[in-house]
């Protein structure tokens, strides 16, 4: 009789595994590559019966199993488990959560601080890396709070090589070896997609970030937080936190912006350092896009994008830069995104990068649809 009740409880369990499916659908007219899905961790806890110490994997429909990442979000326990799908457009996908121990996956997202390089901290995707300027550097090449690109033709990860190279030798990581280079300039801009409070037709930058906390890292998604001092808008001193994060595959990163200490909502610009020559931008305020393309150079183009979950008020040319204009609401998370390809690196034109910025728009606005069950 014993045995059979262990049996059956055994069995029960079984079948709770079973039944922690995840049904994906695509409701778009577009097809979805390798595009992130995340699962709320007390769902995947209640789905599964996963007990403390347990693992869980995801499974496809053909129960192979296939990379996921548990995400802290910078938090003690975990928050979602995520994963990637692929689907054509209107299909829709199943998937089912397992208990088990994960395979170890390749990591295609990956971000650090970098002490040895006058306090950067810098991050990478198998598409695309990006670095932004710690405390360190700020006395020597004065403030700079804009975004960084590191142009890359290659799914390997490429950061750690680079900064050792440039150790070894000072200027290595603007010479191409093979898989990319450092050609990018930001200077006291916005790069390649900060934001900055507007009021009084003045864009108000602030300085080097002061702290650096990395929140999650790959092998699908690395995140990072960054805290930045205090700086004047208006005659207002207040700080911001950035909270940015890059998955695999993904051209752009999404980035929350917090400012602290505002007085009530304010007009914020996210900016793209514009640059003089054959250059050109492609925009729809209403959609929530702006593709520049930066001159041709010897190095190849510079691709660069912002994008907005809603419309932006507007996006215009100036004070140097492209801007998109929005409002911020006091002490809330205003999420939008930014990022960069390259003509050497799946880009070869401008339409083909312009096209790239209008999909990844519109999947905003018709996201993938999700049932746990």
């Amino acid at each position: 009789m014993k045995k059979l009740s262990f049996l059956a409880v055994a069995l029960l369990g079984m079948l709770g595994v079973l039944k922690a499916e995840i049904v994906i659908s695509n409701p778009s007219g577009l097809q979805r590559t390798n595009e992130t899905v995340e699962i709320k961790w007390s769902d995947v806890v209640s789905q599964t019966k996963l007990k403390a110490g347990q693992q869980v994997v995801v499974l496809d429909a053909a129960g192979k199993e296939i990379p996921s990442q548990i995400v802290f979000e910078g938090k003690k326990t975990p928050q979602k488990l995520i994963f990637q799908v692929t689907l054509a457009p209107k299909k829709s996908a199943s998937f089912k959560l397992q208990v088990g121990t994960p395979q170890k996956y390749t990591a295609k997202a990956y971000g650090r601080f970098v002490p040895e390089r006058k306090d950067d901290y810098a991050w990478e995707n198998d598409r695309s890396a990006y670095r932004v300027y710690g405390p360190a550097l700020q006395p020597i090449d004065g403030p700079s709070n804009g975004i960084d690109v590191w142009s890359k033709r290659t799914e390997e990860l490429v950061i750690n090589e680079r900064y050792a190279g440039e150790t070894a030798k000072p200027g290595y990581y603007h010479e191409d070896h093979g898989n990319g280079l450092d050609f990018y300039k930001v200077g006291r801009t916005l790069g390649a997609g900060a934001m900055a409070p507007y009021t009084n037709n003045t864009m108000w930058l602030a300085n080097n970030f002061v702290r650096q906390e990395n929140l999650d890292n790959g092998p699908i998604r690395t995140s990072v937080r960054l805290d930045y001092g205090k700086f004047i808008v208006n005659g207002d001193t207040i700080t911001e936190t950035r909270i940015i994060s890059l998955d695999a595959g993904s051209q752009l990163n999404k980035i929350s912006e917090i400012y602290w200490k505002t007085k009530g909502p304010m007009p914020v610009v996210a900016g793209i350092v514009k640059r003089d020559g054959a250059d050109s931008i492609a925009f729809n305020a209403q959609k929530g896009y702006a593709a520049y393309c930066e001159p041709n150079t010897k190095d190849g183009t510079t691709y660069l994008a912002l994008v907005l979950p809603r419309a932006w008020k507007s996006v215009k040319a100036e004070k140097g830069h492209i801007l998109a204009e929005t409002d911020y609401a006091p002490n809330k998370k205003l999420v939008y995104y930014s990022g960069a390809g390259w003509s050497k690196w799946g880009f070869p034109t401008r339409k083909a990068w312009v096209k790239y910025v209008q999909d990844y728009a519109a999947k905003l606005r018709e996201p993938l649809m999700i049932i746990v069950k």
